[in-house]
């Protein structure tokens, strides 16, 4: 029974991408309204330096649903940005599961069944009936993915990227988070997106901590933590007093939860600075937090431990 609920995480990806799929569909014709005719206006020629799409290579040959994407998002959409890299996400993590998924299933459909108890094998059974419309599920993402070239695939980071500088918050918390580097294979063939990304770092921080984005908090005071990994502490460098300003920034808002996890990180933190440094920072988190915060609680927002390039698919 361990195989079968192995596979059980899996099969809640192909449902969430099924899903995906479905809301994504072209409309019916009698309406006149194809799904991607989407209002531009608050966000058409908000490009943002750095973020043309048109740079993607060979992206004019891609087919289909994303190659629209891509031509919308190239011309300031945010709404066509924001679904190219949440499919294009999508489309990443099928393909490098599509192996393991299937070894997975071969092992489901092998399991030996003569000791299971009569929950098991009712259990077992629903999993076996479930395998046909799990695989047609399957199917019709890849087709959906399959209708897009090397090129095509390679405009992950762009478009994420661009869906950020338009202010979508959950792009931008991945931007800053992962960079480039969320496709390290494409970044090989594209270094010049490391400097894309340094130039946009200071911009997204700046509209991040001005929307109150608790989030971008988060990402920040990881960064910012002594000898820290990461693209964005690269970029950012080491800086224990910076570090200690988010952490208690972090901290004035926290909830019950955060609470004990950051009182510790503070002490550490602390005993690394001088006093005027510590005054330094509290008083400039506290003072953030009113401004900035409206000493609003982050409460609802992602957990300290949450994976920020973790999309949904609507």
């Amino acid at each position: 029974m361990r195989k079968i609920h192995i596979i059980i995480p899996l099969i809640l990806l192909a449902l969430a991408g099924a899903y995906w799929l479905g809301r994504s569909q072209p409309r019916s014709p009698s309406n006149g309204v194809d799904a991607m005719d989407v209002d531009t206006s608050a966000s058409a020629g908000q490009g943002g330096a750095g973020a043309d799409l048109s740079t993607v290579p060979g992206g004019g040959r891609a087919r289909g649903y994303f190659a629209d994407l891509l031509a919308r998002a190239d011309a300031g959409d945010l709404t066509a940005s924001t679904r190219l890299y949440r499919g294009l996400s999508l489309c990443h993590r099928l393909r490098a599961m599509d192996w393991s998924n299937a070894m997975l299933a071969n092992e489901l459909l092998e399991a030996q069944t003569r000791d299971m108890t009569p929950a098991q094998l009712d259990g077992y059974r629903a999993q076996l009936d479930g395998i046909e419309s799990r695989k047609q599920n399957a199917q019709r993402m890849n087709e959906r993915c399959a209708d897009t070239d090397a090129a095509m695939m390679d405009a992950l980071v762009p478009s994420l990227r661009r869906a950020a500088q338009l202010g979508e918050s959950r792009a931008r918390a991945c931007y800053l988070a992962m960079g480039p580097g969320l496709d390290n294979r494409a970044l090989a063939r594209h270094p010049e997106w490391i400097d894309q990304f340094r130039g946009s770092v200071p911009g997204l921080i700046d509209a991040g901590m001005a929307a109150g984005d608790w989030t971008v908090v988060n990402i920040l005071r990881n960064a910012y933590q002594p000898d820290a990994e990461g693209l964005l502490a690269g970029v950012l460098g080491s800086d224990p007093a910076r570090h200690f300003r988010y952490l208690k920034l972090y901290r004035l808002g926290a909830g019950p939860g955060d609470v004990a996890v950051l009182d510790r990180q503070l002490a550490v933190a602390e005993a690394r600075l001088s006093p005027e440094q510590r005054s330094e920072a509290e008083e400039w988190a506290e003072s953030t937090f009113r401004r900035d915060f409206h000493g609003r609680s982050s409460v609802g927002a992602p957990g300290l431990d949450r994976d920020p390039c973790v999309f949904p698919y609507e």
